[in-house]
């Protein structure tokens, strides 16, 4: 077998048990973890636990924007809440504490099963932590990491820059590349949330996609 096909191998083999051990901490932290080896078994996965007429919506998402998981919601027979895109004065967000289902992913999941996100406002942070009956979290196996720290310098050295950036922004980390704490009244990263353990048993299903995906 030549050099390359071998390195191949040993990186698809990394990636797996990187895969595998994250699934397995996620579940012990009381979650469901399932895999999803693509884009299309992903949207089926979420799609197959959404019941009809279900009460669903989503936190601002590139990761649920790249799956078409909004077209097929506002497609299906569901009741779909997020009907117009939420503002700052906007009562959409609000409705998602009172969801049946809401989809969302995350800034980060360690190795060890935890989750990271930082918002804005909080909107996405507090529904996954209480409020809706589900959370559906999506996230590419770009979105792995090894421990707490390294999510939270994924965050703050990468993420928040680049999606800052995206949206044309003018914050101190489009212009230097990294998080500088700053206190600009638009501030994007104001409130962190990090599940170890839900209680509440199978809450949380976070589903991993054997894909990059979203920043």
């Amino acid at each position: 077998m030549d050099e390359a096909k071998l390195d191949e191998e040993a990186k698809a083999w990394y990636s797996h048990k990187l895969i595998e051990d994250t699934l397995v901490a996620i579940r012990k932290n009381n979650m469901t973890a399932v895999f999803a080896k693509n884009k299309e078994l992903a949207v089926d996965e979420v799609m197959k636990r959404i019941p009809p007429k279900a009460k669903v919506t989503h936190g601002g998402s590139l990761s649920i924007d790249e799956l078409g998981l909004i077209e097929a919601l506002q497609k299906g027979d569901y009741n779909y809440l997020r009907k117009v895109p939420p503002d700052k004065n906007s009562e959409e967000r609000r409705k998602a504490f009172y969801a049946d289902i809401f989809l969302t992913s995350v800034n980060a999941v360690t190795r060890d099963g935890r989750l990271i996100a930082i918002d804005g406002t909080g909107n996405r942070t507090a529904a996954i932590l209480f409020g809706p009956k589900k959370v559906i979290v999506v996230a590419g196996i770009n979105k792995i990491v090894e421990t707490l720290e390294d999510g939270m310098k994924r965050i703050k050295e990468y993420v928040a820059p680049v999606h800052a950036r995206r949206r044309n922004w003018d914050l101190p980390c489009t212009r230097t590349g990294k998080c500088i704490n700053c206190k600009h009244r638009n501030r994007i990263c104001n409130k962190t949330m990090i599940v170890e353990y839900e209680r509440d048993k199978d809450r949380i299903t976070v589903i991993l996609i054997g894909h990059t995906l979203g920043i």
